[in-house]
């Protein structure tokens, strides 16, 4: 019996090794084989949404900002490490029509003063990499298109495939919110959609961000900040019309 005995707790402890070892060896491949990607879900680290791309205008902004940034969250799969490491970024598709052009209508990404952005910092799993986008003419009437992916380096090899592309739309024209019809959303807070009232809202109502849900009292108190607002403009201006100077600028 005792031999028995002896003879299963061997095994049990030979299973044990066998896992503990095939655990290693799992952990350090891990380890050495860490890798990155663009984070998608409700909410990245600056409270936006983050899907595989996004919609960046000009519009949205007071007409004397020429710059701004759009934030996009980078994480890492693997451990971390205790040093700092470059963020393997390339512009992607930058001969094709409509393609952004770098030091023209964003800041290339190996411009050496953008060289400490591309870079996960020791100890960290994510981080928000800036994407900054300049104003140019042509963006007017036109829209350029920024394809991001995250490639390999010394320090990661290649991610998950469908999660290392990334893209930036970059305009200067009105672009209609996707939230603007939303239940609960800015048409309840303002109504139909038009180029004029969004700048009016801009501009009068001092509104712009237009990525958030808002809470049911702050949705009152932009209804009521636009109506009066509006009743000021055109008491000094006369009504507001969109472009085909009919249809009259109007909150609900």
């Amino acid at each position: 019996m005792k031999i028995k005995a002896i003879k299963y707790s061997l095994s049990i402890l030979a299973i044990i090794a066998g896992i503990s070892s095939c655990q290693e060896k799992i952990v350090n491949k891990f380890e050495g084989e860490s890798s990155l990607f663009f984070f998608r879900g409700s909410s990245n680290s600056k409270g936006a949404p983050q899907t595989d791309s996004v919609f960046y205008s000009f519009f949205l902004t007071e007409s004397t900002k020429n710059e701004d940034t759009v934030w996009v969250d980078i994480m890492l799969t693997g451990l971390p490490s205790e040093s700092d490491r470059v963020i393997p970024v390339v512009q992607t598709s930058a001969a094709e029509a409509g393609a952004a052009q770098a030091g023209v209508h964003y800041v290339a990404f190996d411009d050496p003063a953008f060289a400490k952005y591309l870079v996960l910092p020791a100890n960290r799993v994510s981080v928000a990499f800036p994407v900054i986008v300049k104003r140019t003419p042509e963006m007017e009437s036109s829209e350029f298109r920024l394809d991001m992916e995250l490639t390999s380096n010394d320090h990661f090899i290649a991610g998950i495939k469908d999660r290392t592309k990334y893209s930036v739309k970059i305009t200067a024209m009105a672009v209609k919110p996707a939230l603007w019809d939303v239940l609960n959303s800015y048409l309840s807070i303002f109504g139909p959609w038009g180029q004029a009232k969004m700048k009016f809202i801009i501009d009068y109502v001092e509104y712009s961000d237009f990525d958030q849900v808002l809470t049911s009292d702050y949705r009152i108190y932009l209804a009521l900040k636009a109506k009066a607002k509006l009743a000021e403009y055109e008491k000094a201006n006369g009504p507001l019309y969109e472009a085909d100077g009919v249809t009259r600028v109007t909150f609900p």
